[in-house]
């Protein structure tokens, strides 16, 4: 009787026992996919997986850009600011200076959201909520806040580099008017 109990014990009594239950786990293949990384090759899947991360490439790219624009406002770099614009943009020459001046008359703390994200690979348009605190350099002096919706449209220059070949409105990187 007690062998009878042995082998039953942890099932149930009627059933079958499994014809080919689950053997150990062996070291070579934890963590891997039961399919053994097998993936199907329709055509329709691999042209959406293709677009999606050109896309999200893209995207990232831009957001790369825009960063980089923010980062420089904060870190009075005006040079690495002005390497994002494209030299042949409309009023580039009154921007660099205003940026400069900006940036030698305060500190400047710069944040962006994007709010919108158009266009293709070769040119794309983006607007974005910018933030910007200008504080005098003197100890007790004012503060301005500057927050608008800066239309940008940035072009890809040599199959590789985004420019920025637009920022709308221009002024608002123009020096603060910081008197008490």
């Amino acid at each position: 009787m007690r062998a009878i109990v042995r082998s039953i014990v942890g099932q149930v009594g009627n059933l079958r026992r499994i014809g080919n239950p689950p053997g150990p786990v062996s070291g070579n293949c934890r963590g891997r996919l039961p399919i053994g990384r097998r993936f199907p090759t329709c055509p329709t899947i691999l042209v959406c997986l293709t677009l999606s991360s050109l896309i999200a490439g893209t995207h990232d790219e831009i957001v790369d850009v825009v960063s980089n624009l923010a980062n420089a406002l904060s870190t009075v770099n005006a040079a690495k600011f002005m390497d994002a614009i494209d030299k042949s943009m409309p009023d580039y020459d009154k921007l660099k200076s205003d940026v400069a001046a900006l940036m030698n008359q305060a500190e400047v703390t710069s944040s962006i959201e994007m709010l919108q994200e158009d266009g293709d690979e070769a040119r794309r348009t983006v607007d974005l909520d910018w933030y910007l605190e200008v504080r005098s350099l003197s100890p007790d002096g004012p503060v301005v806040r500057r927050r608008e919706i800066i239309h940008c449209e940035l072009l890809r220059k040599d199959k590789k580099h985004w420019k920025v070949a637009s920022l709308k409105p221009l002024n608002f990187f123009a020096p603060a008017k910081l008197d008490k």
